[in-house]
Protein backbone atom coordinates (compact mmCIF):
# COMPACT_ATOMS: atom_id res chain seq x y z
CA UNK A 1 0.00 0.00 0.00
CA UNK A 2 1.68 3.44 -0.99
CA UNK A 3 1.14 6.66 -1.13
CA UNK A 4 2.88 9.29 -3.28
CA UNK A 5 5.09 11.76 -1.20
CA UNK A 6 4.83 15.17 -2.38
CA UNK A 7 4.81 18.71 -1.06
CA UNK A 8 2.51 21.48 -1.31
CA UNK A 9 2.47 24.93 -0.66
CA UNK A 10 5.85 24.50 0.85
CA UNK A 11 4.92 22.03 3.69
CA UNK A 12 5.11 18.43 3.50
CA UNK A 13 1.37 16.06 3.29
CA UNK A 14 0.71 15.90 6.84
CA UNK A 15 1.36 11.63 6.86
CA UNK A 16 3.83 9.59 8.74
CA UNK A 17 5.49 7.61 5.80
CA UNK A 18 7.63 4.39 5.51
CA UNK A 19 9.47 5.19 2.59
CA UNK A 20 11.25 3.48 -0.41
CA UNK A 21 13.62 5.48 -3.12
CA UNK A 22 13.99 4.50 -6.68
CA UNK A 23 17.19 6.16 -7.54
CA UNK A 24 17.23 6.80 -11.13
CA UNK A 25 21.05 7.58 -11.11
CA UNK A 26 22.28 5.39 -11.31
CA UNK A 27 19.95 2.59 -12.30
CA UNK A 28 21.45 0.25 -9.89
CA UNK A 29 22.01 2.15 -6.90
CA UNK A 30 19.64 1.50 -4.25
CA UNK A 31 18.60 2.68 -0.87
CA UNK A 32 18.16 1.46 2.67
CA UNK A 33 15.98 2.17 5.46
CA UNK A 34 17.24 3.15 8.79
CA UNK A 35 15.20 3.51 12.21
CA UNK A 36 16.54 6.91 14.45
CA UNK A 37 17.89 5.67 17.29
CA UNK A 38 17.40 7.54 20.78
CA UNK A 39 20.85 9.95 20.38
CA UNK A 40 20.87 9.93 16.80
CA UNK A 41 21.73 12.73 14.65
CA UNK A 42 22.04 13.58 10.67
CA UNK A 43 25.69 14.05 11.36
CA UNK A 44 25.85 10.75 12.87
CA UNK A 45 23.28 8.76 10.19
CA UNK A 46 25.17 10.41 7.55
CA UNK A 47 28.94 9.20 8.55
CA UNK A 48 27.62 5.63 9.17
CA UNK A 49 26.41 5.27 5.51
CA UNK A 50 29.50 7.56 4.17
CA UNK A 51 27.06 10.02 2.77
CA UNK A 52 26.33 13.63 3.69
CA UNK A 53 23.85 15.44 5.67
CA UNK A 54 22.78 17.11 2.81
CA UNK A 55 21.75 14.10 1.15
CA UNK A 56 19.89 12.49 3.63
CA UNK A 57 17.53 15.85 4.02
CA UNK A 58 17.08 15.78 0.24
CA UNK A 59 16.02 12.04 0.21
CA UNK A 60 13.51 12.33 2.91
CA UNK A 61 11.93 16.08 2.57
CA UNK A 62 13.70 16.98 5.75
CA UNK A 63 14.76 21.38 6.51
CA UNK A 64 15.73 21.26 9.94
CA UNK A 65 17.87 19.30 12.15
CA UNK A 66 15.43 17.47 14.67
CA UNK A 67 15.00 13.91 14.87
CA UNK A 68 13.04 11.78 16.53
CA UNK A 69 13.06 8.01 17.62
CA UNK A 70 11.26 5.50 15.49
CA UNK A 71 11.16 8.06 12.52
CA UNK A 72 11.97 5.65 9.21
CA UNK A 73 14.65 7.50 6.83
CA UNK A 74 15.85 6.65 3.36
CA UNK A 75 19.91 6.33 3.60
CA UNK A 76 22.11 5.43 0.61
CA UNK A 77 22.81 1.70 0.21
CA UNK A 78 22.37 -1.52 -0.95
CA UNK A 79 18.59 -3.00 -0.75
CA UNK A 80 18.57 -5.24 2.09
CA UNK A 81 16.37 -7.50 0.29
CA UNK A 82 18.66 -7.09 -3.14
CA UNK A 83 21.88 -9.47 -4.01
CA UNK A 84 24.88 -7.58 -5.66
CA UNK A 85 24.10 -7.58 -9.46
CA UNK A 86 27.30 -6.78 -11.66
CA UNK A 87 26.26 -8.26 -14.95
CA UNK A 88 24.43 -6.91 -17.77
CA UNK A 89 21.43 -8.75 -17.89
CA UNK A 90 20.98 -8.07 -14.36
CA UNK A 91 21.64 -3.90 -14.58
CA UNK A 92 18.38 -4.55 -17.53
CA UNK A 93 16.18 -6.43 -15.44
CA UNK A 94 16.72 -3.57 -13.04
CA UNK A 95 15.59 -0.91 -15.77
CA UNK A 96 12.78 -2.83 -16.80
CA UNK A 97 11.70 -3.08 -13.31
CA UNK A 98 12.06 0.75 -12.63
CA UNK A 99 10.24 1.47 -15.80
CA UNK A 100 7.45 -1.41 -14.79
CA UNK A 101 7.04 1.25 -11.33
CA UNK A 102 7.14 4.15 -12.74
CA UNK A 103 4.38 3.24 -15.36
CA UNK A 104 1.82 2.42 -12.31
CA UNK A 105 2.25 5.65 -10.96
CA UNK A 106 2.41 7.69 -14.26
CA UNK A 107 -1.27 6.68 -14.82
CA UNK A 108 -2.31 9.49 -13.26
CA UNK A 109 -1.70 12.91 -14.05
CA UNK A 110 -1.61 14.06 -10.72
CA UNK A 111 0.96 11.73 -9.68
CA UNK A 112 2.97 13.09 -12.80
CA UNK A 113 2.64 17.03 -11.50
CA UNK A 114 3.23 15.73 -7.27
CA UNK A 115 6.28 13.96 -8.67
CA UNK A 116 7.74 17.00 -10.54
CA UNK A 117 7.23 18.82 -7.79
CA UNK A 118 9.28 17.06 -5.45
CA UNK A 119 12.80 18.45 -7.07
CA UNK A 120 14.71 15.78 -5.81
CA UNK A 121 17.09 15.29 -8.94
CA UNK A 122 16.80 11.90 -10.47
CA UNK A 123 14.82 10.86 -7.27
CA UNK A 124 11.38 9.08 -7.40
CA UNK A 125 9.86 8.80 -4.03
CA UNK A 126 7.38 6.08 -3.28
CA UNK A 127 6.04 6.03 -0.02
CA UNK A 128 4.22 3.35 2.22
CA UNK A 129 1.45 5.07 4.37
CA UNK A 130 1.35 4.42 7.70
CA UNK A 131 -1.68 5.74 9.78
CA UNK A 132 -1.73 6.87 13.42
CA UNK A 133 -0.89 4.77 16.20
CA UNK A 134 -4.34 3.93 17.47
CA UNK A 135 -5.25 2.53 13.69
CA UNK A 136 -2.31 0.49 13.57
CA UNK A 137 -2.98 -0.95 16.83
CA UNK A 138 -7.00 -1.68 15.34
CA UNK A 139 -5.31 -3.39 12.49
CA UNK A 140 -2.95 -5.08 14.62
CA UNK A 141 -5.59 -6.54 16.56
CA UNK A 142 -7.41 -8.24 13.61
CA UNK A 143 -4.81 -8.95 11.51
CA UNK A 144 -2.46 -11.68 12.27
CA UNK A 145 0.87 -10.56 11.31
CA UNK A 146 4.76 -11.10 12.22
CA UNK A 147 4.11 -14.78 12.84
CA UNK A 148 5.41 -18.08 11.37
CA UNK A 149 4.19 -19.49 8.20
CA UNK A 150 3.03 -22.40 10.77
CA UNK A 151 0.50 -20.49 12.52
CA UNK A 152 -0.41 -18.16 9.58
CA UNK A 153 -1.57 -21.14 8.02
CA UNK A 154 -3.50 -22.24 10.82
CA UNK A 155 -6.00 -19.63 10.75
CA UNK A 156 -6.79 -20.89 7.31
CA UNK A 157 -7.57 -24.40 8.32
CA UNK A 158 -9.57 -23.08 10.74
CA UNK A 159 -11.74 -21.34 8.49
CA UNK A 160 -15.27 -22.66 7.42
CA UNK A 161 -14.47 -22.24 4.07
CA UNK A 162 -12.02 -24.53 4.02
CA UNK A 163 -13.59 -27.61 3.51
CA UNK A 164 -13.76 -26.01 -0.21
CA UNK A 165 -11.03 -27.62 -2.37
CA UNK A 166 -10.48 -24.32 -4.25
CA UNK A 167 -9.21 -23.07 -1.02
CA UNK A 168 -6.96 -25.91 -0.26
CA UNK A 169 -5.54 -25.40 -3.56
CA UNK A 170 -5.06 -21.50 -2.80
CA UNK A 171 -3.11 -22.27 0.36
CA UNK A 172 -0.66 -24.48 -0.75
CA UNK A 173 0.10 -21.93 -3.33
CA UNK A 174 0.45 -19.07 -0.92
CA UNK A 175 2.76 -21.32 1.08
CA UNK A 176 5.23 -21.15 -1.89
CA UNK A 177 5.42 -17.75 -1.00
CA UNK A 178 5.93 -18.01 2.61
CA UNK A 179 9.41 -16.61 3.20
CA UNK A 180 9.50 -14.47 -0.24
CA UNK A 181 9.67 -10.44 1.05
CA UNK A 182 7.24 -7.90 0.11
CA UNK A 183 9.17 -5.37 -2.06
CA UNK A 184 7.17 -3.06 -4.30
CA UNK A 185 7.48 -2.88 -8.24
CA UNK A 186 8.90 -6.21 -8.46
CA UNK A 187 8.40 -9.69 -9.97
CA UNK A 188 10.53 -12.14 -8.65
CA UNK A 189 9.71 -14.63 -5.81
CA UNK A 190 13.40 -14.79 -5.55
CA UNK A 191 13.89 -11.13 -5.04
CA UNK A 192 10.51 -9.90 -3.77
CA UNK A 193 6.98 -9.24 -4.83
CA UNK A 194 4.11 -6.45 -4.35
CA UNK A 195 0.72 -7.12 -3.95
CA UNK A 196 -0.41 -7.46 -8.06
CA UNK A 197 2.76 -9.71 -8.86
CA UNK A 198 1.35 -11.93 -5.86
CA UNK A 199 -2.26 -12.16 -7.14
CA UNK A 200 -1.06 -12.30 -10.87
CA UNK A 201 1.08 -14.81 -9.78
CA UNK A 202 -1.17 -17.32 -7.77
CA UNK A 203 -3.83 -16.97 -10.98
CA UNK A 204 -1.09 -17.56 -13.42
CA UNK A 205 -0.92 -21.08 -11.45
CA UNK A 206 -4.37 -21.49 -11.81
CA UNK A 207 -4.23 -20.84 -15.53
CA UNK A 208 -5.50 -17.48 -15.28
CA UNK A 209 -3.69 -14.51 -16.55
CA UNK A 210 -4.03 -11.47 -14.95
CA UNK A 211 -2.97 -8.11 -15.47
CA UNK A 212 0.00 -6.70 -14.03
CA UNK A 213 -1.46 -4.01 -11.59
CA UNK A 214 -4.00 -3.69 -9.63
CA UNK A 215 -5.37 -1.13 -11.61
CA UNK A 216 -5.22 -3.15 -14.51
CA UNK A 217 -6.86 -6.27 -12.51
CA UNK A 218 -9.58 -3.90 -11.26
CA UNK A 219 -10.85 -3.99 -14.70
CA UNK A 220 -11.04 -7.72 -15.55
CA UNK A 221 -13.52 -10.12 -14.34
CA UNK A 222 -17.25 -9.90 -13.04
CA UNK A 223 -18.28 -6.74 -10.42
CA UNK A 224 -19.21 -8.71 -7.16
CA UNK A 225 -20.74 -7.24 -4.21
CA UNK A 226 -18.93 -7.86 -0.55
CA UNK A 227 -22.02 -9.65 1.04
CA UNK A 228 -21.39 -12.18 -2.03
CA UNK A 229 -17.69 -12.51 -2.10
CA UNK A 230 -16.54 -16.38 -2.83
CA UNK A 231 -13.24 -17.80 -2.07
CA UNK A 232 -10.95 -16.62 -5.23
CA UNK A 233 -12.46 -13.23 -5.63
CA UNK A 234 -10.22 -10.32 -6.18
CA UNK A 235 -10.49 -7.67 -3.26
CA UNK A 236 -9.47 -4.04 -4.12
CA UNK A 237 -8.77 -0.90 -2.14
CA UNK A 238 -7.62 2.48 -2.41
CA UNK A 239 -4.38 3.61 -0.74
CA UNK A 240 -1.83 5.59 -2.25
CA UNK A 241 -4.26 7.09 -5.23
CA UNK A 242 -7.71 7.42 -6.38
CA UNK A 243 -7.61 4.84 -8.58
CA UNK A 244 -7.70 0.85 -7.15
CA UNK A 245 -3.89 0.65 -5.43
CA UNK A 246 -3.79 -2.82 -3.74
CA UNK A 247 -5.73 -6.26 -3.97
CA UNK A 248 -5.64 -9.21 -2.22
CA UNK A 249 -7.57 -12.82 -2.44
CA UNK A 250 -10.52 -13.49 -0.66
CA UNK A 251 -10.10 -16.56 1.57
CA UNK A 252 -14.06 -16.62 2.86
CA UNK A 253 -14.49 -15.51 6.80
CA UNK A 254 -14.39 -11.61 5.51
CA UNK A 255 -10.49 -12.14 5.35
CA UNK A 256 -8.40 -11.90 2.34
CA UNK A 257 -4.78 -12.84 1.77
CA UNK A 258 -2.38 -10.37 0.25
CA UNK A 259 1.19 -9.03 0.08
CA UNK A 260 1.83 -6.74 2.88
CA UNK A 261 4.32 -3.96 3.08
CA UNK A 262 3.60 -3.54 6.92
CA UNK A 263 3.81 -7.48 6.88
CA UNK A 264 6.64 -7.40 4.39
CA UNK A 265 4.89 -10.06 2.94
CA UNK A 266 2.37 -12.71 2.76
CA UNK A 267 -0.30 -11.71 5.26
CA UNK A 268 -3.95 -12.47 6.39
CA UNK A 269 -6.48 -9.45 6.78
CA UNK A 270 -9.69 -8.99 7.44
CA UNK A 271 -11.86 -6.58 5.24
CA UNK A 272 -13.89 -5.38 8.68
CA UNK A 273 -10.41 -3.52 9.90
CA UNK A 274 -10.59 -0.31 10.38
CA UNK A 275 -7.66 0.30 7.74
CA UNK A 276 -9.80 -1.66 5.13
CA UNK A 277 -12.92 -1.05 5.76
CA UNK A 278 -12.63 2.29 4.83
CA UNK A 279 -10.30 2.04 1.94
CA UNK A 280 -12.38 -1.06 -0.09
CA UNK A 281 -13.64 0.13 -2.83
CA UNK A 282 -14.90 -3.42 -4.70
CA UNK A 283 -14.16 -6.80 -5.88
CA UNK A 284 -13.91 -8.61 -8.97
CA UNK A 285 -14.46 -12.14 -9.25
CA UNK A 286 -12.44 -13.61 -12.24
CA UNK A 287 -13.48 -17.72 -11.14
CA UNK A 288 -16.71 -18.40 -12.85
CA UNK A 289 -18.25 -21.91 -11.17
CA UNK A 290 -17.14 -23.63 -14.51
CA UNK A 291 -13.09 -22.72 -14.29
CA UNK A 292 -13.16 -23.40 -10.34
CA UNK A 293 -14.63 -27.25 -11.53
CA UNK A 294 -11.70 -27.26 -13.84
CA UNK A 295 -9.12 -26.19 -11.44
CA UNK A 296 -10.02 -28.46 -8.87
CA UNK A 297 -10.15 -31.21 -11.15
CA UNK A 298 -6.85 -30.31 -12.39
CA UNK A 299 -5.18 -29.45 -9.21
CA UNK A 300 -6.34 -31.62 -6.65
CA UNK A 301 -3.40 -33.43 -6.43
CA UNK A 302 -1.16 -30.81 -5.38
CA UNK A 303 -3.09 -30.60 -2.24
CA UNK A 304 -0.80 -31.47 0.76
Amino acid sequence: MLWLMWVKGGKMMRKLMLTVALLVLPVAARADLYIVKRGDSLYKIARKYHTSVETIRRLNGIRGKLLRPGQRLIVPGRSRFAKPRKSVATINLLENEAKELSTEVSEKDQAIKTLSELNSQDIYSITDTIETESELLSDAISTPLNVSYDNWSLSILNLPQYKSSLLKILASIFKRYKNTPYVFGYNNPAMGLDCSSFTMRVYRKLGIHLPRTARGQFNVGVPVDREHLKVGDLVFFRTYARFPSHVGIYIGDGKFVHFSSSNHGLAISSLNSRYFRRRFIGAKRVLSEKKVREVVAKLKGSLR
